[in-house]
């Protein structure tokens, strides 16, 4: 019954809200963006940063600044949506009381309940946050009771019972708190109405809607998980159908370039227009059924519509003639051209780059290890990346985890023992019995290995028990007179500022998996990246600031191709043999190929690529 009262209300003033939702979404592409952005910004300024990236991200959320940051700019976010809903919800409801209202003199009335409506969407955010708090409270406890006794790589690597017990806790905590958090906005679907045709204040209109929810939260959720499931359908239908024609486009348009180009625009268009559709789609099919559930419960008759000028009833109504038709269809076609030729002009059609042996080349040989050192020059790594710490007696080792246990079984911490007693304990058996004569190697025996042969690419691992790590790395480097050799990088970007302090000449990079806020203009020579964030803007908004950017870890040929069209300039992979192989085959690829292939990466399509080694 709910879903044909939403049905027939849309029918009525689908128009309406359609123009409704688009103006929205104009504002917040044009506004609301850059003004999140700015607020972020002057938030990290506070907080004496200029970008966070990964482990800074975690603390900064649990600082006040941070705090302050989540609902501040949470509450804009969440205001300007509330406000999109109100408008959205005034139109639906005078469609359902028998009015059309023009969209103009229901944006005035909604600005006048604005700043109840920014109060209420802030009210909104602080509740789920402090009823998200005490589970995620006991979600963190249990993850720090039962997975860091040892390195969290060896609970992820090897998944011991400690693990899946905290899988399962963690998941049974956040099902009871999405479970309450549904509660608690179930009993919040009428408050929007409340203040916009009853003239409630915001703490009124939340106790009141609690009020009324009672004894019909079945119906509410029940309408809002159809709601989910049926506009998630719908967004998987249309991505489906354009992923599918664009298969065909790669299948059969050959090494035709023009008419490639031209497709492969025309596909990306009609991606967006889909992911415009469904949003539209989506947002005001909800403000209908939020409307909709309000005149169930209160009743046509007695809802009071605000003095609103209406909307005449041809207003919206738009004839479909042959010249409209064909100026359309040209539009689409120039816009696909245009995408085409933008996308063609944005890759690179001459290969520039490095390969990195990550941990010394993983795939071949245990990680970290003089086995894998060579095995990494053999395949042709131009770096060899490796992940210093000290040891209890200052000893610079090359060992990633906090700890042996995920390569030897050993719960030794490194800053706990010696490098003698480190150097006893085989670390190259779980990767195979050949391999059993591998120790932990000194930073001194990997750069021995490397020199003359492969640059040496060195990661500093904190793990809050460093004495001077960074003057001892490079004294180190010094003493073997390896400087032109040697990159430094880290997670942490106070580690390395004082690399820079020390050697401000040295190269040195940030590694980050995530990133919030600008990070090209990171004071940094490098970026080391994860591939989801070596976009080709990325890439080129770092080259013009005179930095370079290494992706990592790469191991399928699909996604080091990509990443090479995209300009980057080092590939960290696990598997520098395969990278030399996806070099040596590109050199063969047309440019059509070149270009099918990064457009498969946004279609969600994975095109075969020869090198599989």
């Amino acid at each position: 019954m709910m879903f044909k009262a939403v049905m027939k209300n849309l029918a009525s003033c689908w128009r309406q809200l359609v123009v409704v939702d688009l103006l929205f979404k104009t504002v917040a592409v044009v506004v609301l963006t850059p003004l999140v952005s700015l607020l972020f910004r002057l938030f990290l300024a506070l907080s004496g940063r200029t970008v966070l990236a990964d482990t800074d991200i975690a603390r900064f959320l649990i600082h006040p600044i941070g705090w302050g940051a989540f609902l501040i700019v949470g509450g804009a976010v969440v205001g300007v949506f509330a406000i999109e809903l109100a408008v959205l919800m005034m139109v639906s409801v005078g469609s359902a009381v028998g009015r059309t209202p023009r969209p103009r003199s229901v944006f005035r009335y909604v600005a006048s309940k604005s700043t109840t409506l920014l109060r209420l969407a802030a009210w909104v955010v602080a509740r789920i946050g402090l009823n998200a708090l005490p589970f995620l409270a006991v979600g963190g406890a249990i993850f720090w009771m039962l997975l860091t006794e040892h390195d969290i790589n060896f609970y992820l690597t090897e998944h011991p019972p400690e693990f899946w017990a905290a899988v399962v806790a963690i998941g049974f905590v956040l099902v009871l708190m999405s479970v309450l958090l549904l509660w608690r906005v179930i009993g919040w679907v009428e408050a929007t109405p409340l203040v916009l045709f009853e003239r409630a204040g915001a703490i009124r209109a939340i106790t009141e809607s609690e009020r009324r929810a009672t004894g019909r939260r079945r119906l509410i959720a029940g309408s809002l998980v159809g709601w989910f499931a049926t506009t998630t359908l719908l967004r998987v239908a249309l991505s489906a159908t354009v992923v599918f024609a664009a298969q065909q486009v790669v299948d059969t348009t050959g090494s035709r370039l023009t008419w490639m180009v031209l497709a492969l625009g025309l596909m990306i268009l009609l991606v967006w227009l889909g992911n415009l559709v469904s949003g539209v789609v989506a947002n005001i099919s909800l403000g209908a059924l939020l409307s909709m559930l309000y005149v169930d419960e209160r009743g046509s008759a007695a809802i009071e519509m605000p003095t609103v000028s209406e909307e005449p009833a041809t207003a919206m109504r738009v004839r479909l003639t042959t010249g409209r038709v064909v100026s359309s269809a040209i539009i689409l076609l120039l816009g696909a051209g245009l995408l085409g030729v933008g996308l063609l002009g944005s890759i690179d059609f001459e290969d520039h780059v490095q390969i990195t042996a990550h941990r010394g080349g993983a795939f071949s040989a245990p990680e970290n290890t003089l086995a894998s050192v060579r095995r990494g020059i053999e395949d042709g790594a131009d770096w060899i990346e490796i992940d210093v710490q000290e040891s209890s007696d200052g000893e610079i080792m090359v060992v990633h985890d906090s700890d042996l246990k995920k390569v030897a079984g050993d719960p030794v911490k490194i800053w706990q023992a010696t490098a003698e007693q480190l150097r006893a304990i085989d670390i190259g058996s779980y990767f195979g019995p050949s391999y059993q004569d591998q120790r932990v190697p000194t930073l001194r025996e990997v750069l021995e290995e490397c020199r003359g042969k492969a640059g040496v690419n060195i990661e500093l691992k904190y793990y809050g028990h460093t004495q001077d790590l960074e003057r001892k790395v490079v004294d180190l480097v010094e003493t073997m007179e390896m400087s032109d050799q040697v990159v430094v990088m880290s997670l942490e970007l106070a580690g390395v500022r004082k690399i820079q302090q020390l050697r401000p000449d040295w190269t040195v990079g940030l590694l980050t998996a995530v990133a919030a806020g600008d990070l090209t203009r990171t004071d940094v020579d490098f970026l080391a990246v994860k591939d989801s964030l070596a976009t080709k803007p990325f890439v080129d908004a770092a080259h013009r600031r005179g930095k370079t950017v290494a992706a990592w870890t790469l191991n399928d040929p699909y996604t080091m191709s990509l990443m090479i069209s995209r300009g980057v300039d080092n590939l960290i992979t696990d598997r520098p043999a395969l990278a030399r192989q996806v070099l040596a085959d590109r050199e063969a690829m047309s440019p059509v190929e070149r270009l099918t292939l990064e457009v498969a990466y946004y279609l969600g399509i994975r095109p075969e690529v020869n090198s599989q080694q």
